[in-house]
């Protein structure tokens, strides 16, 4: 019973480090894109001008709720 509290306690214990890393390192995009950008109220002009920018392409805007 010890050993699979054992390896119960280090898997969660692993699985809390592969959450924290996923959300605290900070994504990467490909060369010549322009870096990830987290929306605010601070800086949602700038999302607005550069969507109203490009009049002439294509533009999609994605709003994912976890609700």
């Amino acid at each position: 019973m010890k050993r699979f509290l054992a390896f119960f306690a280090g898997g969660v214990i692993l699985v809390l480090a592969a959450l924290g890393w996923y959300l605290w390192i900070p994504g990467t995009v490909p060369s010549g894109q322009a870096p990830l950008v987290f929306l605010s109220s601070n800086n949602f002009h700038q999302l607005q001008t550069e969507f109203n920018e490009a009049p002439g392409n294509v533009r999609i805007v994605l709003l994912l709720s976890p609700t």
